[in-house]
């Protein structure tokens, strides 16, 4: 359970600590745009939301036409004559001028270039934004009018998928259009249950880069209370001021002797208040931060989170992760850490990383320019923590 104790005031700040999103490769915008409409529109939090996003994004394409009509009508021409000169043969050398021939066209091959486009664009957006372009030529009740205008639509976002330019603009204006949404409708979202949040959390997710979700109070927590040894089994200690705990305000834990120190010496500094074990297992209660190994993101879960009162009264959250050196990740997860207190430095008081290095626990100040500066720069975890740039723990 939570602990009786703790005020609200550092439930807030729990809540307000930003936990990072494994990147997925080949992961789309618009789809993660659309995917988050859906929800907006399920919660009733936005109705309409998926119309409102193909609305969106139908503008950003008619921009795009405006803004780079040569380029279209090239590509145009390419999908009804380059790809059509089978076609041309076909009709056994009848001349036909390029505004007379489209319209015989092989559909397979207009069909083909459209089902290229449409995966760029998602096939929802692209089927919906030929039905908007007909409908604005074409009477719909017209059916050989509309169905004309349904071709000459499909020919349109055909030619507009072959220009190299338009997916990243697309795309960016499909992550910007989420973004906003997701910051608008935050407070919303968050006063959901925790079952509907986490379907936001995995919308999120749905990004090529690293993404912000809040963490999630923790409404309870199963925690062993004992160990198996030769003999049996034996009780595991508990600690005092953990934010779960027991009826007796005890929270059992087996911590190794690293760990067992950093929790002694962290309970010490003045104005500590409670203290947060990091689940290493994803959920929204486990704040974890992204950081890149080769060409692969990877996740890291620091080990702890205290909280102390300043002597103003603000609740404030300190990161501390104690781990070895000798993974070959230890590396790119320190520098993840470091990236993370840079873009977070108004969130976390203190972000430090311990080590044992020289025969003694070692720590690194990754709230420090100087320290993140030669982390980004390092080529082995082991020489920062033997270096003048850490401190003893």
């Amino acid at each position: 359970m939570a602990h009786p104790l703790a005020l609200q005031a550092v439930w807030d700040k729990f809540e307000s600590l930003p936990s990072q999103t494994r990147p997925q490769r080949g992961a789309k915008p618009a789809r993660r745009l659309t995917a988050l409409a859906h929800e907006l529109a399920s919660d009733d939090i936005l109705p309409g939301a998926g119309r409102k996003a193909h609305a969106a994004m139908h503008a950003v394409l008619d921009q795009f036409q405006e803004s780079e009509k040569a380029k279209i009508d090239v590509k145009r021409k390419a999908v009804l004559t380059v790809d059509g000169k089978t076609v041309v043969a076909d009709l056994r050398g009848q001349s036909k001028s390029f505004d007379e021939f489209w319209e015989d066209a092989d559909m397979a091959v207009i069909d083909d270039a459209y089902r290229r486009a449409a995966r760029l664009f998602s096939p929802d957006i692209a089927r919906t934004y030929v039905d908007a372009l007909a409908n604005r030529v074409a009477n719909p009740e017209d059916a050989d009018e509309f169905e004309e205008a349904l071709v000459e639509a499909r020919v349109s976002v055909a030619a507009l998928g072959l220009v190299t330019e338009v997916q990243p603009y697309f795309d960016a204006q499909a992550d910007r259009l989420a973004k906003e949404w997701l910051v608008t409708y935050g407070a919303a979202i968050k006063g959901l249950s925790h079952d509907r949040q986490e379907s936001y959390r995995q919308v999120r997710e749905m990004s090529t880069e690293p993404q912000d979700v809040d963490l999630v109070k923790p409404e309870g927590r199963f925690e062993p209370t004992k160990v198996r040894e030769k003999d049996g089994e034996a009780a595991l200690p508990t600690y005092k001021n953990h934010l779960l705990c027991d009826t007796l305000g005890n929270y059992p834990a087996e911590l190794n002797s690293w760990e067992v120190k950093v929790v002694e010496t962290e309970m010490k500094r003045k104005g500590f208040s409670f203290w947060y074990r990091n689940p290493q297992q994803p959920g929204q209660s486990s704040l974890g931060i992204a950081y890149l190994s080769g060409e692969q993101y990877g996740i890291v879960r620091p080990d702890f989170i205290f909280f102390a009162k300043q002597a103003d009264g603000v609740a404030v959250a300190d990161l501390v992760d104690p781990h070895g050196l000798h993974l070959a990740d230890a590396l790119p997860k320190l520098q993840g850490l470091a990236v993370y207190a840079a873009t977070h430095a108004n969130v976390c008081r203190r972000v430090e990383s311990v080590a044992e290095a020289m025969g003694k626990l070692r720590v690194l100040d990754l709230t420090k320019d100087e320290v993140r500066t030669a982390i980004a720069v390092a080529t082995d975890a082991t020489s920062l923590f033997c270096g003048r740039l850490a401190n003893d723990y």
